[in-house]
């Protein structure tokens, strides 16, 4: 009995591992080719996994893309949220949160990609992708809002200051930095940054 759970425990890791190097490795894939083109068997090619393992690791290709979509927001949702739990002072944290941001795009071109590229393919299928979209975005603007709203609570932002507004305002800037990412555009995050420190100043005590 003990053994054949230790076995158990051990496929199970197995699977788990071979989820993970999935979801790692097809990222590229995605953002290379584009959701709606890749196959199975390119997955398959990409990672090295044979097509019948990876059916039993994953149902769909949707399933594969979100946990390689899932995994890289996974790792920035726990920096963020090491962050707004470090004892900084709001405007520190705030200008920490976007730098680290700011670096995860410049290095994490593929994840772009491959976001972009499914969201707009999903839309011109008709599909709605407010929740989706909210699901990418939603975790990053609630940080903003609370760190506008703590700075002003602790007399570090202005008491005039609206924390909804200038968390869209921070996230609308941050959309302009991945898209210009993607286009090639933004070549320097110390350009980025900077834009951020003078959003941050301008709502300063």
């Amino acid at each position: 009995m003990r053994l054949a759970a230790m076995r158990g425990g051990a496929v199970a890791s197995s699977v788990d591992e071979r989820r993970r190097l999935v979801a790692a490795r097809s990222l590229a894939l995605f953002a290379r080719l584009g959701f709606d083109k890749v196959s199975f068997a390119d997955i398959s090619k990409a990672t090295g996994v044979p097509r019948t393992a990876l059916y039993r690791c994953f149902r769909t290709k949707r399933d594969i893309f979100d946990a390689a979509i899932g995994g890289v927001l996974a790792e920035l949702r726990n920096r963020i949220n090491g962050i707004l739990a470090e004892k900084d002072a709001a405007d520190a944290r705030l200008s920490k949160i976007c730098s680290f941001v700011v670096d995860s795009l410049f290095a994490q071109r593929d994840f772009l990609c491959a976001i972009f590229n499914f969201v707009f393919s999903a839309v011109l299928a008709g599909e709605d992708m407010t929740e989706r979209v909210g699901g990418f975005t939603g975790g990053l603007k609630r940080a903003f809002r609370r760190l506008v709203a703590e700075g002003m609570s602790t007399g570090t932002f202005r008491k005039s200051v609206d924390p909804e507004e200038n968390a869209e305002t921070l996230f609308a800037l941050m959309e302009s930095v991945a898209f210009n990412i993607l286009l090639d555009l933004e070549k320097d995050p110390r350009r980025a940054k900077r834009r951020f420190a003078e959003a941050i100043k301008s709502i300063s005590t």
